[in-house]
């Protein structure tokens, strides 16, 4: 599943600069602090600018948080599965907390959670 680097003309210098930076496999995944080291930004501008290339330019960029941690370009089916699996863990965990503070059901907060979402960026769910 190799795919190819295409700078697109709607990336702006940022992103570029950022994209540039990931290389294929997850065995190269690029740490937030390198990316940091090598472009000047912070974290926060790094990761949502990660988050823009991945939900507005459809970019394929996974995440991994050791061994080592950070960002990459999912070279085989069996990455972006395990990126996806890694995400949707964090994503449930994070629902898990959120219920236990509402005093709700994994249920009850993630239905609540498909409305804010339908509501605040207009999505059919």
């Amino acid at each position: 599943m190799q795919m190819e680097l295409n700078f697109s003309p709607q990336l702006n210098y940022e992103e570029r600069r950022i994209y540039q930076l990931l290389k294929y496999g997850r065995s190269n995944a690029i740490s937030v602090r390198q990316i940091a080291e090598s472009t000047g930004y912070d974290d926060v501008q790094i990761r949502n600018t990660i988050r823009h290339l991945i939900l507005d330019h459809n970019i394929l960029i996974g995440s991994a948080v050791s061994n080592p941690p950070g960002f990459y370009i999912p070279e085989t089916k069996e990455e972006v599965e395990q990126a996806t699996k890694s995400l949707r863990h964090r994503g449930i965990s994070i629902l898990v907390r959120a219920a236990k503070l509402q005093k709700l059901t994994l249920e009850e907060i993630f239905n609540q959670g498909r409305l804010e979402f339908k509501e605040s960026a207009g999505h059919e769910v």
